[in-house]
């Protein structure tokens, strides 16, 4: 038939299949569904239907609601182009620059349907198809049930599909779609922009990038890894979706984190947690979803805090303190006494972010308690876990691996290799894996030929590393033509050399006590400012800058692990200062 549908749901069960989080039909998708199956399929063109469909980015232009992905209630593609459908079912009015639903302005609208189709568009053409060549693309809104008259200055009623509408159009969606791309056409025409019909082959490379086919359910084998978390990603999107407890693997720079965002996307009005490693992460955390709307009811914190606040009598440090084994019997004991006291309430899902380092410390009681129903939230809750096996691995006597292993049998589990990552340098990431094989590397005489674009200093004093510091970044950020921002950078110092002094003299704190630097801090984390920033790498884990510069003693099996998690926070340059 002329008409296929990505997925293809049975038409006489969509009823069971396009439903909201309750349950209930979703009978506006539904009817279009149907709509676009039946007169579609009479159709003498050829033409393909998504429905649903997830994208994991947000173009920013148009982007009124300040999202970081997209989800496409139709994307139908044809010869003349690509066209975004948007659905509101129900009664919907209008009054004031504002959509309701109900007839008599009766529910608010959290977004304007045009606006949000207008911005999906552009994602579309900006960031995932655009590598097709002259497609013309544009944008609709559908309200299957108004059927009365509908209209405004402030949207254009040829982009509209109501029920009261269809006449017009002799009850064919079909005749409004190809009415659409004519007329849109035609407006371009005036600034000089026409479009060729797309060609077979074209056709054939859209339906390629927007449905990928995935040769193994828990490794995903493309290899233009630029492209990987703007498209490539797509099927597991829709699996965070669809599964309530996900684990997601991966090294840094594979999109664990912008997935975690989409997935909170998801849980629009639900209240859940966000458990982060450090304090540096859970303040910029907070601070990136205090920016998307619809997360008020998100908890950020850390897993140590959330227990230090059940246990006011216990000092943070007290806990911080704790070995695996000691942590996860504080757990055990604090939810045993919440619910006798019958005082724990749980999630409706639960984000856990560095997880590989608190797996072992009760993790899975947490989640077990704090999620589902009945205390069953390993069966019955909703969580998502980050986590990297690599960034713990060189902490003795811990069965993490293990741990993790065991709770897949729980979880839907999907792994990002790291040779597949998007956004890290690859000799940054071919430095990582070569350190956990072979920690002399550093002083190998072919280290420049094997890593050409990652620089080693080698200083006699921490003296001579801040006037490097000084000459090589804080000069070229203060030059008001110069690239190189403070925000994009961010100075990572082994926890030695901050405690205060080093070999009888002042530590790299005092050092740094300069114009234009400071210590990075949960009040500055998300500052944009044009200052340099320093921390240890660990108190670093978990976030991300352009260019890192690494302040180290000589490399060894003391400070190997920091040195690990340091390099892997680069994502374009490293630069590695030794103190000799």
């Amino acid at each position: 038939m002329p008409v296929r549908f990505h997925p293809y749901n049975p038409i006489d069960a969509l009823e069971k299949i396009i439903v909201k989080d309750d349950g209930s039909p979703l009978h506006g998708e539904i009817d279009i569904y149907r709509k676009l199956y039946t007169d579609l399929g009479n159709s003498e063109v050829e033409w393909d239907v998504w429905h649903d469909l997830k994208l994991p980015e947000h173009s920013d232009i148009s982007n009124y609601y300040k999202k970081i992905s997209a989800q496409i209630d139709f994307l139908i593609v044809s010869r003349f182009g690509v066209l975004v459908l948007e659905v509101k079912g129900g009664a919907v009015s209008f009054a004031d620059n504002v959509f309701y639903y109900g007839r008599n302005t009766n529910v608010k609208m959290k977004q304007d349907p045009f606006k949000q189709v207008e911005g999906y568009k552009y994602t579309l053409k900006d960031l995932i198809l655009n590598t097709i060549s002259k497609c013309f693309f544009c944008e609709a809104v559908a309200f299957p049930h108004v059927d009365y008259p509908f209209s405004s200055r402030l949207f254009n009623v040829d982009q509209l599909w109501t029920a009261h509408s269809a006449f017009r159009y002799g009850d064919s969606i079909e005749q409004f779609i190809t009415g659409l791309f004519n007329t849109t056409k035609e407006k371009h025409k005036r600034h000089f922009r026409t479009y060729q019909e797309l060609s077979q082959k074209e056709i054939s490379a859209i339906k390629k990038i927007l449905s990928p086919i995935i040769q193994d359910r828990n490794t995903f084998l493309r290899t233009d890894s630029s492209s990987w978390l703007g498209v490539n990603n797509l099927e597991l999107l829709d699996g965070l979706y669809k599964n309530s407890r996900i684990m997601l693997e991966g090294p840094p720079g594979t999109g664990k984190t912008t997935l975690a965002k989409a997935y909170i996307d998801k849980q629009f009005g639900k209240r859940g947690i966000y458990l982060c490693w450090n304090n540096l992460l859970m303040h910029h955390t907070k601070a990136l979803l205090m920016e998307r709307e619809g997360n008020d009811d998100i908890e950020v914190t850390t897993f140590f805090r959330f227990f230090q606040a059940l246990n006011p009598h216990l000092s943070y440090d007290f806990i911080a303190d704790l070995n695996q084994n000691d942590f996860y019997e504080l757990v055990r004991t604090t939810i045993d006494r919440l619910e006798a006291e019958s005082k724990l309430t749980p999630y409706d899902y639960v984000v856990v972010d560095e997880a590989q380092d608190i797996l072992d410390r009760g993790l899975d009681l947490f989640i077990n308690r704090f999620t589902g129903f009945a205390g069953k939230g390993l069966m019955n809750g909703s969580s998502l876990l980050l986590y990297d096996i690599d960034q713990s691995y060189l902490v003795a006597g811990r069965e993490v691996a293990e741990i993790a292993d065991l709770m897949t049998d729980y979880f839907t589990h999907f792994r990002l290799h790291e040779d597949r990552r998007s956004i890290q340098n690859p000799d940054i990431r071919k430095l990582a894996a070569h350190l956990l094989e072979d920690s002399s590397i550093f002083d190998s005489p072919s280290f420049s030929t094997l890593y050409p674009d990652i620089k080693i200093v080698k200083h006699k004093s921490l003296e001579e590393v801040k006037k490097h510091l000084v000459r090589e970044i804080l000069l070229p950020m203060r030059a008001p033509d110069s690239s190189l921002k403070g925000k994009d950078c961010v100075v990572l110092i082994e926890s030695i050399l901050l405690n205060g002094n080093f070999r009888g003299l002042p530590d790299m704190h005092y050092q740094l006590s300069i114009r234009d630097v400071e210590q990075l801090s949960a009040n500055n984390v998300a500052d944009t400012a044009n200052i340099l920033r320093y921390t240890s790498p660990l108190k670093f884990k978990g976030l991300e800058k352009k260019n890192v510069f690494l302040v180290f003693t000589e490399p060894s099996k003391l400070n190997l692990y920091q040195l690990y998690v340091g390099i892997t926070r680069a994502m374009v340059n490293l630069e590695i200062n030794i103190v000799c």
